[in-house]
């Protein structure tokens, strides 16, 4: 199977990721790969060795933190993959940029929405937000939200 040699080259480079094949017709990745924030740079080189390109980068805000997802595909065998990290809030993820050169672009709507900031990101001016916007309308404290969990109310303690 072509994921296997994925999983082991991540495997290889992060030794304590958590990779784990998914249904896609219920999820639309093949692999869910959890990492901690730190490899982030070290596991979209091994995408980029991989020839996956970069679809999207994401946030989901927990009440314990938030998980940063990005999505990566493959054009030819279409091996749709999601990397997630999780990390506190007021922590700054490291950026891809270096990487995947768009990253820029999907960094900086992620910091519009949530307000992660992406450590040694070249540009985190508003994209799709007002300059003088002092809020980030994806963040559960804006607004009324009656569904505000926890990571492991979500995925269980095993994410």
């Amino acid at each position: 199977m072509p994921l296997d040699s994925l999983k082991n080259s991540i495997e290889k480079k992060c030794p304590e990721a958590k990779v784990a094949e998914s249904d896609h017709s219920k999820t639309g990745w093949y692999l869910d790969v959890a990492i901690p924030a730190e490899k982030i740079v070290d596991v979209t080189e091994t995408m980029f060795d991989e020839m996956y390109y970069l679809e999207a980068i994401t946030g989901l805000d927990f009440k314990d933190g938030f998980q940063v997802l990005y999505h990566f595909n493959k054009f030819k065998t279409k091996e749709r993959i999601v990397v997630r990290i999780t990390t506190e809030k007021g922590k700054k993820v490291p950026t891809i940029s270096s990487v995947y050169s768009a990253a820029l672009w999907h960094e900086r709507e992620v910091h519009d929405f949530f307000g992660i900031e992406f450590e040694g990101s070249p540009d985190m001016r508003p994209l799709l937000m007002p300059e003088d916007a002092d809020f980030h309308p994806l963040l559960k404290e804006f607004g009324k939200v009656n569904a505000y969990l926890r990571m492991d109310e979500i995925y269980g303690d095993d994410k």
